[in-house]
């Protein structure tokens, strides 16, 4: 009896570190992740490595001039997926994506990526 409560002990002190580190990221988007693509797109899509709440959570997209050129955040498939509109025929040049969300453990998280447009 001893031994299996040392051994359970030990074994939720394992799970406890993989429970603290289960933090969302972006897993893939569309435009990608520093993507070259050749004609402006009408949205932008962020699927994230788990659910994230939408009260905290957005995307931005920001042209080569730094003016914002996205509208606002539409939440698909069971809240992992951030989708917005673009402003139409984006000229030429370099986008920056930021996001921010906040996964359901409560662990805010930010970061931003580019894409560019030929």
């Amino acid at each position: 009896m001893k031994k299996s409560i040392i051994l359970t002990f030990f074994i939720m002190l394992l799970l406890i570190p993989a429970i603290g580190y289960s933090h969302v990221g972006v897993v893939e988007s569309s435009p990608p992740v520093d993507g070259v693509i050749t004609t402006s797109p009408e949205k932008i899509t962020v699927n994230f490595g788990g659910s994230i709440e939408p009260a905290f959570s957005k995307i931005e997209v920001f042209d080569p001039k730094d003016e914002k050129v996205s509208t606002k955040c539409r939440f698909l498939e069971e809240d992992s997926v951030i989708e917005s509109d673009l402003q139409e025929n984006l000229s030429p040049g370099v986008y920056k994506v930021k996001w921010k969300v906040m996964s359901l453990d409560g662990h805010a998280i930010k970061g931003e990526y580019n894409f560019t447009i030929e």
